[in-house]
């Protein structure tokens, strides 16, 4: 009897020793469990919830098993604008990227219309940029400038064009690749003159008309001082490019235009420019003068100018020397390769194909 009783202790023993040894074996399995289902779910649902692009492999769902899983995610690509040193020799402008950097008074907003009226039909997106109250950057706010507006290339696809008033900006100061330059300019009399317009009465403001032939008045033109015309547009943000009948100013004026502008158009020849425009810019410019036909020639057609005094038209042009010069400059150039069959090309030197 008491051997038995020894036994049946032994075996009592044996088994509550086993329980004791594994409990804490199943309940860090039961744990690990729970634990995995928990990274399963975090995974469905980061896959559910995220916009970025994942690549799941094929046996992803088929290897979900208590005893074995395996999930692969390749890891998400970010995109890294490189330089012009680190792509290498290409071209220096960028024909599916358009910079309109408008002239105030100008007539800049017939060519924004059209931008934002074809952009659908001509698969391109058109961006107004903000800010253009402030025409003259120092340094750093030119290559803040210009890492906006790679910013916002890398978030939209391309071709892109957009609209400023901005004083020539050379990209390439900043190793970057250059926009197609366009733009528009009128009569720098005219020019003047639209500012004169009292937008109460549609007249011309009795005041400034008398100040522009006062020789002490503030309104006088004045070689050597600086003023927002239209030169600085073309010439860019040196000081200088401001001072009225500067010599230098012109001469960069000038030579930008050839080196970096498509084309320039005359608000006095508005039907050739849209021609031009049509014949070289035509992933942006395809249908455009149509367009204007349609929507903004009765408009443009019935809009009366006012008569200039004479006696204050000739003072503004013994004022404006060189502003006057840069006009003709340009209309001679736009009349010169905008014959009535066949566009010629605008630039002496190709700088893209």
């Amino acid at each position: 009897m008491i051997r038995r009783r020894r036994l049946k202790l032994q075996w009592f023993l044996t088994i509550f020793i086993t329980i004791l040894l594994s409990g804490p074996v199943a309940y860090k399995n039961i744990k690990f469990t729970n634990n995995y289902n928990k990274k399963i779910m975090s995974v469905d649902n980061f896959l559910e919830k995220s916009s970025l692009s994942v690549t799941i492999t094929n046996n992803y769902n088929n290897n979900i098993t208590h005893s074995s899983t395996t999930a692969s995610i390749l890891p998400i690509r970010k995109h890294v604008t490189k330089s012009m040193a680190q792509l290498g020799k290409m071209d220096e402008v960028n024909k599916h990227f358009l910079f309109l950097n408008s002239v105030p008074d100008s007539g800049s907003e017939i060519l924004i219309f059209l931008l934002e009226k074809i952009q659908g039909v001509n698969d391109f997106k058109h961006v107004r940029l903000k800010g253009g109250n402030r025409r003259k950057l120092n340094k750093m706010q030119q290559a803040s400038m210009v890492d906006k507006i790679y910013e916002i290339r890398r978030n939209l696809p391309i071709p892109l064009s957009f609209d400023r008033n901005l004083y020539f900006l050379n990209f390439t100061f900043f190793d970057k690749q250059l926009p197609t330059y366009i733009n528009l300019i009128r009569h720098p009399v005219t020019k003047v003159m639209a500012r004169a317009i009292s937008k109460k009465t549609g007249t011309y403001d009795k005041y400034f008309l008398k100040c522009l032939l006062d020789i002490k008045g503030n309104c006088k033109f004045r070689n050597g001082r600086p003023y927002d015309l239209t030169i600085p547009y073309f010439c860019g943000h040196d000081p200088k490019c401001m001072l009225l009948n500067n010599n230098w100013a012109l001469g960069i004026a000038k030579e930008n235009v050839e080196k970096y502008y498509q084309v320039v158009g005359v608000l006095e020849e508005l039907n050739k420019t849209l021609d031009v425009l049509a014949a070289h810019i035509p992933q942006f410019f395809s249908d455009a003068k149509t367009v204007y036909q349609e929507n903004l020639l009765d408009i443009y057609r019935h809009k009366k100018e006012l008569e200039i005094p004479k006696e204050i038209y000739n003072a503004l042009e013994e004022s404006l020397v060189n502003e006057i010069d840069f006009y003709n400059f340009v209309k001679e150039r736009l009349l010169k390769y905008a014959p009535e069959r066949q566009v010629k090309t605008l630039f002496k030197k190709k700088l893209y194909y």
